[in-house]
């Protein structure tokens, strides 16, 4: 039993410190009013894509160099560069909500999750003789991720924020991702 009360404490540690930044993520979607379905369903096709690097890793199919991980910092840098230039174009304020899709929603939870990778990969290791309860324990905790995003994003001052400023700050927040990414 203690065992298993050290494993999902870990898990739950390991998991909120290499998402924080996920959860700033998540207050801008719903802030920017995306349809919550098209949020939560990036997020677990992110994740999982996450996870899905992490396992190949630990069971040594494909070695995921360090090198290599960063160059996910280019989608977001790439996306944040081109809401930037639309933004710039044009004199009234895009709707985002239109266009976030559910792929590029993954994309940006995937291109952010090099540091996960590089904390689950040792982490599965580790715990691999209960993988299935951390597997389990972080499903739970990306739809817990999506609550508190949805709960900031509906607050009255961070939706007045975002309507005003979002058009540049989603695109800037994207950009500054991409370079972290891309330095670590």
């Amino acid at each position: 039993m203690n065992q298993y009360l050290a494993v999902l404490s870990a898990s739950i540690t390991i998991f909120a410190v290499t998402n924080i930044d996920d959860a700033f993520l998540l207050t801008f979607f719903f802030a920017r009013r995306i349809p919550m379905r098209r949020i939560v369903a990036g997020q677990y096709a992110g994740f999982a894509a996450i996870v899905g690097i992490s396992l190949i890793g630990v069971w040594g199919v494909l070695a995921v160099p360090h090198r290599w991980i960063r160059l996910l910092g280019v989608l977001p840098l790439a996306i944040g560069i081109k809401r930037l230039l639309q933004a710039r174009r044009t004199a009234a304020e895009q709707s985002l909500a239109s266009k976030e899709s559910v792929a590029s929603i993954a994309l940006v939870t995937l291109s952010n999750g090099a540091d996960n990778i590089s904390v689950y990969v040792p982490f599965f290791v580790i715990g691999r003789s209960n993988l299935w309860l951390i597997l389990i324990e972080y499903a739970a905790l990306v739809s817990l991720w999506c609550f508190v995003g949805r709960w900031l994003g509906s607050h009255s001052l961070i939706l007045r924020s975002v309507d005003r400023w979002g058009h540049w700050t989603v695109p800037l927040v994207f950009v500054g991702l991409g370079i972290y990414v891309l330095s670590s």
